[in-house]
């Protein structure tokens, strides 16, 4: 006689079922997955049909067992808002594997973060979605949804850095300015490039590494064009011109075949002549001025998909990408079984699938906790890493038989440790990535990078962090010469500008940044008639703003609009105008201006976008909508701030500057006496945004200026250089700069409370 005892379930959705002295709980799972795709669909039916009979046959001696039910979308063939808000709705459904590709996460995501749907990602590596999302979603109160398998590509960029870093070390001093210098670097405009963009060269100016060329693409056609361009550059350059790489971010095997036509064509062989492999030309068009590719998910069935040309045109092409630790025998069981190597999306997707059916176990044994955000967080930020590798049938029988025994531990899945950060609980800590080569129409894996490191994997250098650690002697070897400072007159008076060049709800965290100034100065003894504040003033009472009448910086901020006393809205300006104020030239549109005072130290504060003559620009700081060129050029601002010194208007001018590729008009004030600039980025690089509010849709300030006001503040008598290493360490993302410094004065002894201090009468 069998007793069932009905009560052991307490969620009215599981389906029961009943199979000798176990309890079978069926899990319903979406999958949002490009189904598009044949070889992908092949690909991951078979893999999720393997982890579900590893589950099954590793659950037979357990009492209480667990069956995932999948649902299949295609992210692709579906209207994702639609889909984002059936299955965010939907009680029935336990959890959301996908979307796999980052802008789809971008569409989806929203709908699941209102319902606190729990969305697990194998293959989303932006790193601005995971901090829109998953990071900065987790303050305020709010609880984790987004559960990310994969680093973000900041560390993939990483790896082509210091790989190629190691490259150049073996040159002498001469080569390696020369082979640094031609170095090109291509990504997408999209969700999925972007951090490559923005990363890539900060990665890489730690390591003194510059791109000469660095272009963005819209569409393949636009990337041949611009490595049509590249290697005509490369034509006029001398033999070093062979060893100078490029690197491409790509989607697919195809763009792989057609820039190797490109390659070939240029090192004047016939793509199409069979007669030049036979010359032994083939092993040239790798070898020669040679392409790193950032490219996941390359298969066997795609490179065969080229027929025999491609195969032969690409032989010897190699890479970077995502995938599993090889420690965990999950690669090569995958290659016995189906005679290929496992994919970096089918790697995550298991893991996807062992995550969502173990926090699915641990639900059951823990009828206390109702959520699976909350049993993925007991699980795998647990301290307890005794566990051997969970995914196939005997690790996953011994992992959850410790469960049923109420032993936790940490698990190893098929990539290898599935563990989120203790902090914000979404971001991954471990992540393996493969440097793959193509071999006679196969990929074959040449080398395994961690950040770690292991026996079997190489370590990847966390440049960030050695910047940070080192930021103090760069900071000595740089700034340490006083120069030529001015000898100043005692001080009079303190006068700031404080500006937002930019307009409308997404520009939100801008007016935030300016009104976090006020606010600072205005705490610091200033009153309005010393503070000179535009901004567009179009946020507090914005129709888009559920929060009427604030501007803050943080979801629980304090309302920084209160009180603010705004002499012009941008609107009513042009960059010509902001002149005239700077100069203390009143007119009918500028009644408000600064008085003209050997003796007055004058604070220059600019939050907004930026335009760069690096990046197929022009160097300024954007106006409003204005198209570029009809901002404040570095060239209009040095001129002016120039002239403003020679005509005595001010003692010292402190200029801080948010913009992206605000380092280009930090240079352009180098040698105006009296003037240090300090800037939120590099000539090639953006300003981040930080703290995402999902209820406002938008950024809420940005980083640079969070740490700018944040150090002034509790740190009232620190020093340029105290100010300087911190926003330098605190700063990830993009260097900060500092300008100008041997025409100002000594920044150990000296700091910038002469400007956000008001000196009392």
């Amino acid at each position: 006689m069998t007793l069932l005892l009905l009560t052991g379930c307490y969620k009215e959705d599981d389906i029961i079922i009943y199979k000798d002295s176990r309890r079978w709980v069926e899990k319903t799972v979406a999958v949002v997955a490009p189904l598009n795709d044949p070889i992908m669909k092949s690909r991951l039916e078979r893999t999720a049909s393997w982890m579900k009979d590893n589950l099954h046959q590793g659950q037979l001696r357990d009492t209480l067992c667990i069956q995932l039910k999948l649902e299949w979308y295609d992210e692709y063939g579906n209207d994702l808002d639609q889909l984002g808000k059936d299955l965010s709705e939907r009680e029935d459904l336990i959890a959301v594997i996908g979307p796999f590709d980052s802008d789809n996460v971008n569409r989806l995501a929203p709908y699941c973060h209102k319902t606190g749907k729990p969305l697990i990602l194998p293959t989303a590596t932006s790193e601005t979605v995971i901090r829109r999302f998953a990071i900065t979603s987790t303050g305020s109160g709010q609880k984790p949804f987004m559960w990310s398998l994969t680093e973000t590509d900041v560390s993939l960029s990483e790896v082509l850095m210091n790989n190629y870093a190691n490259f150049l070390a073996l040159m002498d001093e001469d080569a390696f300015v020369y082979l640094a210098r031609y170095s090109a670097l291509f990504t997408p405009a999209d969700t999925y490039g972007q951090t490559f963009f923005e990363w890539t060269p900060f990665q890489a100016k730690e390591l003194d590494i510059s791109f000469e060329y660095n272009k963005q693409y819209a569409a393949p056609e636009a990337l041949y064009e611009y490595l049509q361009e590249y290697y005509e550059l490369l034509s006029s350059a001398y033999f070093l011109s062979f060893f100078i790489p490029s690197f491409i971010v790509a989607r697919d095997a195809e763009m792989l075949y057609q820039i190797a036509r490109i390659r070939s064509e240029w090192m004047g062989m016939d793509p199409d002549n069979p007669e030049d492999d036979a010359r032994g030309h083939d092993g040239r068009r790798a070898l020669w001025a040679p392409v790193y590719f950032a490219l996941s998910n390359l298969t066997d069935e795609a490179i065969e998909a080229l027929g025999p040309r491609g195969k032969v045109l690409t032989n010897g092409y190699q890479g970077y990408a995502p995938y599993a630790d090889p420690t965990t025998g999950f690669e090569l069981s995958y290659e016995s079984r189906y005679d290929t190597k496992p994919t970096f999306a089918e790697c995550k997707f298991y893991d996807a699938l062992l995550l969502t059916a173990f926090a699915g176990s641990y639900l059951e044994h823990h009828p206390e906790i109702t959520d699976l955000n909350d049993a993925i967080i007991a699980i795998c930020t647990t301290d307890n890493l005794l566990s051997n590798h969970a995914w196939n049938a005997t690790g996953i029988e011994l992992y959850l038989s410790a469960m049923e025994n109420g032993q936790l531990i940490g698990f190893k899945g098929a990539s290898g440790p599935v563990q989120f950060d203790k902090e914000c609980y979404t971001a991954a800590l471990n992540t393996t990535y493969v440097n793959w080569i193509i071999s006679e129409g196969r990929i074959r894996n040449q080398g395994y990078f961690s950040a770690s490191g292991s026996a079997q994997t190489g370590e990847t250098m966390a440049s960030w962090n050695w910047a940070v650690q080192h930021a103090e002697e760069r900071f000595d070897r740089e700034y340490g010469d006083e120069g030529s400072a001015p000898v100043y007159p005692a001080l009079s008076d303190q006068y700031a500008v404080l500006v937002q060049g930019s307009n409308g709800w997404q520009n939100y965290r801008h007016e935030a940044d300016v009104l976090n100034i006020y606010q600072l100065l205005k705490a610091g003894g200033y009153d309005d008639d010393h503070i000179i504040l535009i901004i567009a003033d179009d946020i507090a009472n914005a129709p888009e703003n559920p929060d009427r009448g604030a501007v803050r910086t943080d979801s629980d901020g304090v309302n920084l609009r209160a009180g603010a006393i705004v002499d012009y809205k941008n609107a009513d300006l042009a960059p010509a105008d902001i002149v005239n104020i700077l100069k203390g030239v009143s007119t009918a549109r500028t009644p408000v201006v600064l008085p003209s005072d050997a003796g007055q130290n004058v604070l220059l504060f600019w939050s907004g976008h930026g335009h760069s003559q690096a990046v197929g620009g022009i160097n300024e700081m954007a106006w409003r909508d204005n198209p570029p060129a009809e901002g404040m050029t570095a060239d209009l601002l040095a001129k002016t701030i120039s002239q403003m010194a020679g005509q005595h208007q001010f003692r010292q001018m402190l200029v801080c500057l948010e913009p992206c590729y605000s380092a280009n008009i930090g240079m352009a004030l180098e040698g105006i006496p009296g003037v240090l600039a300090i800037c939120s980025a590099g000539p090639y690089e953006q300003s981040f945004a930080d703290s995402w509010s999902n209820e406002l849709n938008v950024w809420m300030c940005d980083r640079f200026s969070r740490n700018l006001a944040g150090h002034t503040s509790t740190n009232p008598n620190g020093t340029y250089r105290d100010l300087y290493l911190y926003c330098a360490r605190h700063t990830l993302g993009s260097h900060v700069g500092i300008f100008n410094h041997t025409h100002f004065g000594n920044l150990y002894i000296n700091g910038p409370k002469d400007f956000f201090i008001k000196k009392q009468p």
